[in-house]
């Protein structure tokens, strides 16, 4: 197998929309991609490098050597290496091109456009649908995608405790908005601009949540293989926060005791299946956000979102079974930089180069924002 060559890309949704080879993302997306640059030092394999412009080296040299970490920064010589962004798109693979990659090591039109096609959000509803019929149980009703404005005034009309609506492509609660019978009119022109942007829109019942959670999943020779759960947190309408770090066994047990015995096991066991079948053609990590809900008819909303690309869930999964002491548990969050709470801080005790108590920054200092682990 190749080594890997790391982009960490977190607008990649974005320019998923925009689907051209030169996107330029909100500044505040850039800001994120450079504080998060270093962040496949700490997932990545040993022998892979990452891109990285502009690093501190003594930073580097000090957490390489305290965490055994054998990830490289790119020596700008592509032969021999796989590339590997944290998602795939036009804009994504133009990067790879700017540094020297040849055309065929890297995925054609026609796979970017069903990578694209897949991110769509009307993926995640038609897995909802397909799942269900696999459960002996009720779950939440899939989103519906919506066409015009009058598909959207008749769904919200149509949901007493109100809707969300999601653009078909978008990220991290970004272009995701509630709405009602009281608001719909006022909003209504956002709405249809949306849909003239990205043809339509995804609307979902209102669900009180009391977890959110996803299961992770790598795609690979058309098998779906589980990797394991995240558990994190969210804010308003789905922006992301942070995740729990704690060994899988805990986390599965803290899921499963939220819902009905063997709703959790029968999901895991039939989900893989139907992403098999719905996305034949990708090659990668996935992850399907999930939640358990309060209603009166169902506990579980199994496919929230999917996405077909690397997730913060999966680099805590491997941070915390690569460089944290089994049996630890703390949280992982994504935090804007102040004074007060500035990057770069490495201030973690350490048993057998894993950390087992403390707090540290995945990010190198001088970074805008911080990826921050504490455990207790």
């Amino acid at each position: 197998m190749l080594p890997s060559l790391h982009l960490f890309f977190p607008e990649n949704d974005i320019a998923l929309a925009h689907n051209i080879e030169r996107y330029t993302p909100p500044i505040a997306a850039v800001k994120l991609r450079r504080a998060g640059a270093t962040l496949p030092l700490w997932y990545g394999t040993s022998g892979d490098m990452v891109v990285l412009q502009g690093v501190n080296s003594r930073w580097l040299e000090t957490i390489k050597s305290k965490f055994d970490i054998g990830v490289d920064i790119f020596n700008h010589q592509p032969e021999g290496m796989a590339a590997a962004p944290w998602g795939w798109s036009k804009s994504s693979r133009q990067v790879y091109f700017d540094l020297g990659f040849d055309k065929s090591q890297l995925p054609d039109d026609n796979m970017l456009d069903t990578i694209r096609a897949l991110s769509h959000r009307r993926t995640a509803a038609e897995v909802a649908r397909r799942l269900s019929a696999y459960l002996d149980f009720e779950v939440a009703p899939p989103a519906q995608e919506l066409a015009d404005q009058q598909q959207v005034k008749e769904f919200v009309d149509s949901q007493p405790n109100g809707v969300v609506v999601k653009m078909p492509w978008s990220s991290s609660g970004r272009g995701v908005f509630y709405t009602d019978t009281k608001q719909i009119d006022s909003q209504l022109s956002m709405f249809v601009g949306m849909i003239k942007r990205q043809k339509s829109v995804m609307g979902e019942p209102k669900m009180k949540k009391k977890i959110d959670f996803a299961m992770l999943f790598t795609m690979s020779g058309g098998i779906c293989r589980f990797d394991g759960y995240s558990l994190f947190n969210t804010a308003n309408l789905g922006s992301y926060t942070g995740n729990i770090l704690a060994p899988q066994k805990w986390i599965e047990d803290t899921i499963a005791n939220a819902l009905p015995i063997g709703q959790l096991d029968a999901v895991k066991r039939s989900l893989p299946l139907i992403i098999q079948e719905e996305a034949r053609g990708y090659t990668g990590p996935l992850g399907v956000d999930m939640m358990v809900v309060e209603n009166d008819a169902y506990s579980l909303a199994p496919v929230v979102e999917i996405n077909f690309r690397m997730t913060m869930g999966h680099v805590c999964r491997i941070v915390y079974d690569c460089h944290i002491v089994d049996g630890r548990r703390g949280t992982f969050r994504v935090l804007n930089n102040t004074p007060e709470t500035p990057s770069g801080i490495v201030a973690v005790d350490t048993l057998n180069g894993r950390i087992d108590h403390g707090t540290i920054d995945l990010a190198q200092p001088g970074s805008d924002f911080s990826f921050r682990i504490d455990i207790e």
